[in-house]
């Protein structure tokens, strides 16, 4: 009953009112919103009937598909974690990427048409480009291109580290500390990851990570990471994300799963970290 009522709200959310438009790209718009839920409810869906056996199957989700992922993610830990995070930190960078690109586009349009604006006959550039025809073929002019190596980076960096690296931390050495789920064992667990392993270990490694691709030196990478926590609250800033984050990883999320968890909250931060 509860499973029914948590999935069949999970489902809402794909529900996308309709608004009278003219122009095709907001319908692609919304069609891109409803393909973007329909992926984030599928991996929800998977997890959730994973991870509660008294879960009945979904209409839409065959029955063995959350079996199989949990059963590969138990007995394959730093595949799965190398597997996860490889393709989210590539699939972050692409995203930022693809920002980074519209955005020198932008401003290589905006530069083209202050050009026009200062011409002579900007008058009569005006007038021949009213209807942004201009624009439009600026638009067009617009082209992706993946850096693939920059990608390889960040495949490496993601599966590598924050995957088979984190899944050592979380599941091999952070339980020294304890294998329970009680608050003072959690406690303990989030105290040492967000008071040893982030700031000396993961955050300086991310630093490193953008100033190779930057062209920074190592020493010049550190400095950054040193500046930032000394003016700009780096550490504090990263505990306010984290330590409510890692308090729900070390209690709620089953061990295979933390790795893919954490990974999902730094699909976002990598992004940012990457442009």
């Amino acid at each position: 009953g509860s499973c029914h009522h948590t999935t069949t709200s999970i489902c809402r959310c794909l529900y996308l009112p309709r608004h009278s438009c003219s122009h095709t790209t907001r319908y692609k718009t919304h069609f891109d919103m409803v393909e973007w839920k329909l992926a984030v409810t599928a991996a929800v869906l998977t997890i959730f009937s994973s991870t509660t056996p008294s879960c009945q199957a979904h209409p839409f989700l065959p029955s063995n598909i959350g079996s199989t992922i949990n059963t590969f993610y138990k007995e394959n830990p730093f595949k799965g974690a190398f597997l996860t995070c490889s393709i989210k930190g590539c699939s972050a960078d692409m995203v930022a990427q693809f920002i980074a690109s519209k955005r020198e586009h932008r401003e290589e349009e905006d530069r083209r048409m202050q050009e026009l604006e200062d011409h002579p006959f900007h008058t009569m550039v005006k007038k021949a480009t009213r209807g942004g025809e201009l624009s439009s073929e600026l638009e067009g002019r617009h082209k992706f291109n993946i850096d693939w190596s920059r990608s390889l980076v960040f495949i490496l960096y993601g599966g590598l580290y924050q995957g088979m690296a984190q899944e050592f931390i979380y599941n091999r050495v952070l339980p020294i500390l304890g294998t329970g789920t009680d608050m003072k064992t959690v406690a303990r667990k989030v105290a040492v990851d967000m008071g040893f392993i982030s700031p000396l270990i993961c955050i300086p490694t991310a630093y490193i990570i953008k100033g190779f691709l930057i062209g920074n030196t190592f020493v010049q990478s550190l400095a950054n990471y040193v500046d930032d926590v000394v003016n700009k609250g780096l550490v504090f800033k990263n505990w306010s994300i984290f330590v409510p984050v890692q308090c729900i990883t070390f209690s709620i999320i089953p061990e295979h799963f933390r790795v893919s968890f954490v990974a999902f909250i730094l699909f976002f931060l990598m992004i940012i970290l990457s442009s």
